[in-house]
């Protein structure tokens, strides 16, 4: 028989029961409470490749670190417009449906996001006050972003955020 003291018994028990409740815990888990919302082909298949800006009398854009975000500085003044044209690239093999989020200052409004250069193009749908879904092709796709200065903003340097969120792949 095992000579235990009353105080190793305890704790053995205590070991054992914890044990059991991880294993418990773990069974309960599948692949997509692990994985998160979008899968990975989407996730892997979106970035930015390039942005641009027209309009304004100074401006500096930059690509963020994980490559689906964009930053844009634009010095301009009262009721001036501008435009930003990031280029995105899908890389899957399907349609990507993709979020796109815009932040910026109050003195800022959008006025059109498109998909199109050239304007003609209607496939993008805004879904909140300062986001909008649409479903890119394979290959790369530049934006068209409209933005206008408000009169009663005051001359200046704006910042502006533009975050493009994969949702998922047509396949």
């Amino acid at each position: 028989m095992l000579d235990m003291t009353r105080r190793q018994i305890l704790a053995s028990t205590a070991v054992i029961a914890t044990g059991g409740a991880g294993l418990t815990a773990a069974q309960g888990l599948d692949a997509a409470s692990v994985s998160g919302d979008v899968d990975v082909q989407s996730e892997q298949a979106l970035t930015v490749t390039d942005v641009s800006v027209e309009g304004g009398d100074a401006s500096f854009s930059r690509v963020g670190d994980d490559n689906t975000t964009i930053q844009v500085a634009v010095e301009a003044n009262n009721s001036d417009a501008f435009e930003i044209e990031p280029t995105i690239e899908n890389s899957s093999a399907d349609k990507l449906a993709i979020r796109i989020i815009v932040n910026t200052p109050d003195a800022i409004s959008i006025t059109n996001v498109d998909d199109s250069p050239d304007g003609n193009s209607d496939s993008v749908v805004q879904s909140d006050t300062d986001a909008y879904v649409t479903k890119i092709e394979p290959n790369k796709t530049t934006f068209e972003l409209s933005f206008e200065i408000s009169d009663v903003a005051q001359p200046g340097a704006r910042d502006i955020s533009i975050d493009f969120e994969p949702m998922s792949t047509d396949n």
